[in-house]
């Protein structure tokens, strides 16, 4: 009952809020509704090892409505209960048109990603995976910025062009499953594909999952989406939404087409590589602040990818704690970009300069946050980029090497990035700009103190990855035996 509560609290809270009309009230029940998912989720951690809820839904497809979860799933829930707080919370510093049709929106797409973390057959992940598209589109739309319906309609197409591959995929795996045939996860597990036909499966599956994550080349969509984005909208496309993907890929390629995953692995790492430089260069040669740090992202989560597919105990640990580090990290950046913005009325670096003579404290919090970015010892960030740096190695020392440059060039982009926002003389232009307000304080010393936190002290969620590894190597076969291998 428990799991259900989780899924269904934000949606049936975004609902109550739609007749209110006054914003106080509104955002003050959202804040609360979502601060409730996240203490149910903690104490579902502590003291819950597992649980499901199922019940009879229909014979179509031989689907049930089941909700259960693993240590990947638990991963993903705890990023996305402890992340929206914040978004929520960053909405009350700024007025907003229809602020319940906002709110609603953004719990709406809450309960979708935590529908799609929890679901145990691949029809429910499908409905809840499209589900997530639709109140992103409209908060894209409805409160996005400069042509916000060109860019939206491009989101829009890149996702649903990858969610017809999903369900084609999906279809098919359904016609292989014996008997009566049935979507549920367990039977697509079991099933035994051959080699040739795992090997063009994948790319089916793989694509889909690339695009939401996104990847090189699937990643066109994702800069000027980010950078046009609401301060509420980017901070769910990358807090969040890009971890689909990666949750996607785990879910579905290892366990189902393992043979697939070692056919292809080299090239998919090669293309993970390929996004992290290419992230990185262009990052470098950004003059506006957002964009440049949606490239940022970009590199990130293409490492991220790369140590999916490097099949080791080390790069998957990695990979898994470095969900929850790069969600924190990149909505206390994109949150700070936006009071650079609202602050200053501009996003361009050229503009920018000697903001920390009028903002000593929005100095201090962003080069926090920046040292986190760039996997600075003692973040959150060092910590999983290390693990996978080092699972990499073990796959390849020249792979290594190559996704490795994403902490020296991550690190020459953001403290260029922060010296020419912050540093310098004092700019008569930003005389009256204020510094950071109390709010503010509230929503970035609890995601700064994340970061360093689980920098110092690691351990917690690294045993939740350890649990994750455990058990997905007794669904990834004959890809499990090569990480078992590794292990030992």
């Amino acid at each position: 009952m428990i799991l259900i509560i989780i899924l269904l609290l934000p949606i049936i809270t975004g609902l109550l809020l739609l007749p209110l009309k006054n914003p106080a009230t509104v955002r003050i029940i959202a804040l609360t509704a979502a601060v409730a998912n996240l203490l149910i989720t903690l104490g579902l951690i502590i003291s819950v090892p597992s649980a499901t809820y199922s019940v009879n839904w229909t014979h179509f497809m031989g689907t049930q409505f089941t909700l259960g979860y693993d240590g990947i799933s638990l991963i993903m829930i705890l990023l996305t209960n402890l992340l929206f707080p914040f978004i929520i919370l960053s909405g009350f510093t700024r007025s907003h048109i229809k602020i319940p049709v906002l709110n609603f929106l953004i719990l709406f797409t809450q309960s979708s990603l935590l529908g799609v973390f929890l679901a145990q057959n691949a029809f429910l992940f499908y409905i809840f995976w499209e589900l997530t598209l639709i109140p992103v589109y409209f908060i894209l739309l409805l409160w996005g910025g400069e042509n916000r319906r060109a860019i939206t309609l491009k989101f829009f197409i890149y996702t649903l062009t990858g969610s017809l591959f999903l369900l084609f995929g999906i279809i098919y795996l359904f016609t292989l499953t014996p008997g009566l045939h049935t979507t549920d996860f367990s039977a697509f597990n079991q099933l035994h594909i051959p080699a040739h036909t795992q090997n063009w499966l994948f790319w089916i599956l793989f694509i889909a999952f690339a695009i939401k994550m996104p990847v090189f080349p699937f990643h066109t969509w994702q800069p000027s989406t980010y950078t046009m984005a609401s301060k509420q909208g980017v901070m769910i496309l990358a807090g969040v939404m890009t971890k689909m993907g990666i949750y996607g890929a785990l879910r579905f390629l290892f366990p189902i087409v393992p043979e697939g995953v070692l056919y292809w692995q080299n090239i998919v790492i090669a293309l993970c590589l390929t996004g992290v430089i290419y992230a990185s260069v262009i990052a470098f040669r950004q003059s506006n602040i957002k964009r440049l740090i949606a490239f940022s992202s970009m590199a990130h989560i293409s490492l991220m990818a790369a140590a999916m597919f490097a099949l080791n105990v080390y790069s998957l640990q990695g990979l898994l704690f470095q969900v929850i580090s790069h969600g924190v990290t990149i909505v206390a950046l994109f949150y700070l970009v936006h009071l650079i913005q609202e602050r200053t009325g501009t996003l361009e670096l050229p503009q920018m300069g000697g903001l920390k003579h009028v903002a000593p404290g929005m100095a201090i919090l962003l080069l926090m946050a920046v040292l986190g970015s760039i996997a600075l010892p003692m973040t959150s960030g060092f910590v999983g980029e290390f693990l996978i740096i080092t699972g990499l190695a073990k796959q390849s020392l020249w792979v290594a090497l190559i996704g490795g440059t994403t902490m020296i060039l991550g690190a020459i982009y953001m403290l260029y990035a922060y010296q020419r926002i912050m540093l310098g003389d004092s700019n008569p232009a930003f005389s009256k700009v204020q510094d950071i307000r109390v709010l503010d304080y509230f929503i970035l010393i609890p995601l700064i103190a994340v970061i360093f936190v689980l920098g110092i002290y690691p351990q917690p969620v690294l045993d939740l990855a350890e649990a994750s590894v455990n058990s997905m190597q007794k669904l990834l076969g004959p890809a499990g035996e090569v990480i078992s291998q590794l292990t030992h």
